[in-house]
């Protein structure tokens, strides 16, 4: 099977001179998986929530919601090993964005040498910034 998701998206700004005017795009991708979305809706603490994807053999498309009108969440890579979240991006009250997961999310990266070892560790973490807020990861098996 292919194309079984359409993901569109778009974006404007308008800030005086300063235009970049909406553009609606979209692409097809293949979903071989049948499961998801998971995991849903959950609360999220200010010292981070790691996502659960155990139903899901890989996750791949997503959406990710911030449910919370005052509190913005951040989202990133936990590692247990060494006790380090690693934000790479935020969502602040209401926001919302699609996102597509590595196939090689929660693996190891060994300190030297390239590519994944050992088994899968390292997690998708989502952390509150001032107060346990509400969010919702809707992942699908790809």
């Amino acid at each position: 099977m292919s194309d079984e998701a359409v993901i569109f998206s778009g974006l404007q700004i308008m800030n005086g001179n300063f235009r970049v005017p909406v553009g609606i795009n979209s692409f097809t991708g293949d979903v071989a998986g049948k499961k998801g979305p998971c995991p849903g809706a959950f609360s999220v603490s200010v010292t981070g929530t790691i996502v659960d994807f155990s139903e899901l053999t890989t996750p791949g498309y997503a959406m990710i919601r911030n449910l919370d009108p005052t509190n913005f969440i951040e989202y990133g890579a936990y590692d247990p090993e060494t006790d380090k979240f690693y934000p790479i991006g935020e969502i602040l009250p209401g926001e919302f964005y699609p996102i597509r997961f590595s196939r090689n999310l929660g693996w190891e990266y060994p300190t030297s040498g390239t590519g994944t070892s050992g088994p899968k560790t390292n997690n998708f973490m989502l952390r509150a910034n001032a107060a346990a807020c509400n969010a919702s990861v809707e992942a699908n098996e790809v």
